[in-house]
């Protein structure tokens, strides 16, 4: 899902329609949907048009180029243990991406992003081997501009921006001052965007030294305002820093608290053995752990008394519950919507770790599922977390069961 091929709404999720309707739906009861937008890169290698490659052990292997999605296949070619130029065109290897359209030149060279500090790997590293897009070219910037565009037009009502802290903050202000422009001049009334800004030791960098060249603190505010947004669509630009709950001023508050997203665990977290995010006591992430009890007491205190808050009516206005499933024995780590499921498997087949079907809604579900290979979390469907979210949002926590959409038997 963060390994994309082009912009096209399409793949294994379903069709362009498929998800317009959908939203539509979820509009009509009320319900707004935000897009995961992936900006920074696309796929990384493996899908060059030159079938021969050279392993890590140094033997030789073939593969051919690969497409992606249904009806409107998406073809990709970039360079994965390629040492010899491309058969059909004679040139060396290099990034194309014909439907989005993106070619060699709208990628910066490749770099190992080895560098947590240094500006110029947080900008072009290539994360984990992901193909890095120039997104100080224009025409780049405007192409993720019309991306992003293209969701607010099919009804979402804004983005996670995916891997913010490896676009340069100047390009991202370029970026939403496109989209702004595409807009009309003002972002929609309902519209909220949220960057991903890790943080660790670059803390200083990234959010605390608004000087500091590379800066999505204070910078990045007076920039936005130097080209020509509002107050008022400032505010709608947010920013999860990843400081809450175990240091929720990492941020030196060089933000204020009406930008600042804040969440529990979050969906890097749960591949065994990431490093994103230290929450030490502070917090617990639900499919490693599998601890409900727990879990279920730092969802609460997010939304009743998350650490940072000195309003709580007022501080942190977009707090972020993460809904998800557990990962089956194997740590396949595939989707459970049937298409991981071995038993499709028609080529190379062998180590296929499977995941089979199972339905994402369950009406008789009262959240934290038991932990099933396979079983949703469904941590947004606990009363005791919606009660919570209901008495920070100031509704009425004396409502049945029937009143929020799950059933009699949950308490």
């Amino acid at each position: 899902m963060y390994q994309p091929v082009s912009y096209q709404l399409e793949g294994r999720m379903g069709t362009r329609e498929d998800l317009r309707q959908l939203i539509q739906t979820c509009r009509k009861l009320n319900v707004r949907v935000y897009a995961d937008a992936v900006i920074n890169h696309m796929v990384g290698g493996g899908n060059d048009g030159n079938p021969k490659h050279r392993t890590d052990s140094g033997s030789c292997v073939t593969w051919p180029n690969k497409t992606t999605s249904s009806s409107s296949p998406s073809p990709f070619y970039t360079q994965d243990f390629a040492y010899t130029y491309n058969q059909h065109s004679g040139q060396p290897p290099s990034q194309e991406f014909p439907a989005v359209p993106y070619g060699p030149t709208d990628f910066h060279c490749e770099r190992p992003l080895n560098s947590w500090n240094d500006p110029l790997d947080l900008n072009a590293g290539w994360l984990t081997g992901l193909t890095d897009l120039n997104t100080e070219r224009d025409n780049v910037r405007e192409r993720i501009a019309d991306y992003l565009t293209d969701l607010l037009g099919i009804g979402f009502s804004g983005f996670r921006i995916d891997a913010a802290k490896h676009i340069h903050p100047d390009d991202l202000v370029a970026i939403f001052s496109k989209l702004k422009r595409n807009m009309g001049g003002n972002l929609p009334d309902d519209f909220i965007t949220w960057w991903e800004i890790l943080l660790g030791g670059e803390a200083q960098l990234l959010m605390c030294d608004s000087n500091s060249g590379y800066n999505y603190g204070g910078y990045v505010h007076d920039a936005l305002i130097r080209s020509g947004f509002s107050s008022t669509d400032v505010d709608k630009i947010k920013i999860w820093n990843s400081g809450y709950p175990k240091e929720p001023s990492a941020d030196c508050n060089s933000i204020t608290s009406w930008r600042n997203v804040i969440q529990n665990d979050d969906a890097d977290q749960q591949t065994p053995g990431s490093t994103s995010r230290d929450m030490g006591d502070q917090g617990t992430v639900l499919v490693i752990a599998k601890n409900v009890p727990l879990h279920r007491q730092f969802e609460i205190k997010l939304f009743i008394n998350p650490n940072g808050a000195t309003d709580n009516n007022n501080d942190f206005p977009i707090r972020a519950v993460l809904s998800s499933y557990y990962f089956p024995q194997n740590e396949a780590k595939g989707i459970p919507d049937g298409l991981s499921d071995c038993s499709l498997c028609t080529t190379t087949c062998n180590g296929c770790q499977t995941v089979p079907y199972q339905k994402a809604y369950n009406p008789n579900s009262c959240g934290y599922d038991t932990p099933q290979y396979n079983q949703y979390t469904r941590v947004h469907r606990d009363r005791s977390i919606i009660m919570a979210m209901r008495t920070w949002m100031q509704l009425p926590t004396n409502i049945t069961n029937d009143q929020i959409g799950l059933p009699p038997s949950c308490s």
